[in-house]
C-alpha cells in the first residue's frame, strides 16, 4: 500500500481580505501620472520600517487599492531621512506610470 492518500475533490475557495484603504490615494496618483508623492511617513523603528515595507509591497503587488493593470502600474520606493531636530523617519514614495 502506498504512503499518502489520493482523494478527488476541488480545493476550498481562497479567502482573501479585500483592503482598499488607499484607493482614494491611488486615484489621486492616477490623476497626476509620473509625479512622485509621499503617501506614508513612519518612525525609523523596527515597527515603522515593517509598516513602510508592508505598504511598499502592497503598492508593488497591487494591493490595498493600488491596482496594477494594462492601463498602468504604481511604482514605490522608500527612503530613510533625518528631519529637522535629528529624528529619522521612513518615507514611502509612490508614482503612477500609465502604459500609454
Amino acid at each position: 500500500m502506498p504512503a499518502g492518500i489520493l482523494r478527488w475533490e476541488e480545493p476550498a475557495p481562497i479567502k482573501t481580505r479585500t483592503n482598499k484603504e488607499y484607493e482614494p490615494v491611488a486615484a489621486e496618483l492616477q490623476k497626476n501620472p509620473h509625479k512622485w508623492a509621499v503617501i506614508a511617513e513612519t518612525p525609523d523603528t523596527p515597527e515603522g520600517r515593517r509598516d513602510a515595507n508592508r505598504l511598499f509591497n502592497a503598492v508593488k503587488n497591487g494591493y490595498r487599492g493600488f491596482r496594477n493593470d494594462d492601463s498602468g502600474t504604481f511604482q514605490a520606493t522608500t527612503r530613510t531621512v533625518t528631519q529637522d531636530g535629528g529624528t529619522k523617519v521612513v518615507l514611502v514614495h509612490v508614482q503612477y506610470v500609465p502604459t500609454r
